[in-house]
C-alpha cells in the first residue's frame, strides 16, 4: 500500500502516515496514478474545471492543474458569479457588503474582496438600538 491508501484505511492525514513512515525507516511504495489522463481528458472535454475535475476524481486540484498543463490542456475559467459593474451599481446605492453579498447571492467576503480590487470603499453603516 502506498501513503493515500494507508491514510485512508487508518483515517490519518497523509502526511502523519508519511511523517510516521519516515521515522521508522521505511521506504514508500510507488504512487499509483489516481486517475488516467484520458479520465482528465475526458472531464476536461466536458467544461470542468480543475476543482470539479478532482471532485470526480478524489484527486486533489493542484494535483489535477499539474497534470492537465502537462497534457497541454488549458484551464477552464471559474463561473463568474457577477460583474464589477453591478457591485459598483449596488455600492452606488448605499450598500455595505453583506447587503451586496444578500442581493448577488454571495458571502460577504467575496463582495469585500471585490470592492477593495474595484477601489472602491467600504460603507459602514451603525446599528441603532
Amino acid at each position: 500500500m502506498n501513503d493515500r491508501e494507508i491514510a485512508e484505511k487508518i483515517g490519518e492525514s497523509l502526511s502523519t502516515v508519511g511523517m510516521r513512515r519516515r521515522r521508522l525507516g521505511l521506504k514508500a511504495h510507488g504512487r499509483r496514478l489516481l486517475f488516467t489522463d484520458q479520465q482528465l481528458i475526458e472531464l476536461h472535454a466536458q467544461g470542468l474545471n480543475d476543482r470539479e475535475i478532482g471532485e470526480k476524481l478524489g484527486a486533489n486540484r493542484s494535483t489535477v492543474r499539474d497534470r492537465r498543463r502537462k497534457l497541454g490542456l488549458k484551464a477552464h475559467s471559474h463561473i463568474l458569479l457577477f460583474t464589477g459593474q453591478q457591485l459598483i451599481d449596488l455600492h452606488a446605492q448605499g450598500l455595505n457588503d453583506r447587503e451586496i453579498g444578500e442581493k448577488l447571492g454571495v458571502a460577504t467576503m467575496t463582495v469585500n474582496v471585490h470592492r477593495r480590487r474595484l477601489g472602491l470603499k467600504a460603507i459602514r453603516k451603525h446599528m441603532r438600538a
